[in-house]
Parts: C-alpha cells; structure tokens; sequence
C-alpha cells in the first residue's frame, strides 16, 4: 500500500470510530433511567362501601426514600388464580393532598389474591405488581 493510501485508511478509520463515539453519545441519555432503580411502593386499600370495590392509598418513595411527586400511572389488578377470567380495566391514580401519596380505586370481581399492578409512565416507564389479599377488612 502506498503512504498516500495508508494515511486515507488511516483517517477513514478514525473517522469512522469518532463517528461511532459520537453515535452512543447523543443515545446515551435516552438510556440513563434504565439503569436507575425503581421507587418503592406502598400499597394499602380499604373496602369503599358495599360490593367488592375498594379505596387504595399508594405510597411512593424514590430510591433514596424522599416522596416521589409528580408521578403519573395507572392501577390495574387481576387474579392469578383465574388467568384471563378476573382482568380489570386500569384506572388513573391520582395524586393525594400529601407528597407521594396517590389514590385509585378499585372494583374487584370477588375477594382473594389479585396481583395489584402500577404501571408507570412518568417518571419512567415501568412496572411494579404486589399481590394483596383482598377481604372484608381491607388488602393486605
């Protein structure tokens, strides 16, 4: 290969790693809450007058424990037991008076264990589930 060919490999391989770098660099942030670990939540729900609907109480906290504001979701439950027969439509949590306090409430079908989902859309998309035993005296 002759010098003048050698330095123009030279460059375009240079050029082409710049090039990459720059590539994970402009993605790199679209990437940053991947990483970042969940809130913590703390779901507590008590029955709400006749029937099997109940009045749930999110409490969210993020990783260093300080009241997650501002956060949008919504709640969803259905019934591990009985796959695809139990399946509630999500409902809107709505943020309370208190600092990461949400409210929702839920119709359930019967009593019994529901997996409880909060599927989030800010500050994260993401998923926390709990299963609850729903009963007369509330979920636990």
């Amino acid at each position: 290969m002759k010098p003048s060919h050698r330095a123009r490999a030279r460059r375009l391989i240079v050029a082409f790693f710049e090039s990459m770098m720059a590539i994970v660099l402009l993605i790199a942030p679209l990437f940053a809450n991947a990483a970042a670990p969940p809130p913590t939540a703390r779901i507590g729900c008590t029955r709400a007058g006749g029937g099997d609907a109940y009045d749930c109480t999110i409490r969210l906290a993020a990783p260093g424990g300080a009241p997650l504001r501002d956060a949008r979701f919504t709640v969803s439950a259905d019934m591990p037991s009985m796959p695809m027969a139990h399946n509630l439509r999500p409902v809107a949590a709505v943020p309370d008076a208190a600092p990461g306090v949400y409210r929702a409430r839920l119709a359930l079908e019967m009593p019994g264990v529901w997996l409880v989902r909060l599927d989030f859309s800010t500050p994260a998309r993401l998923t926390i589930a709990r299963k609850l035993s729903f009963d007369d005296a509330g979920a636990r």
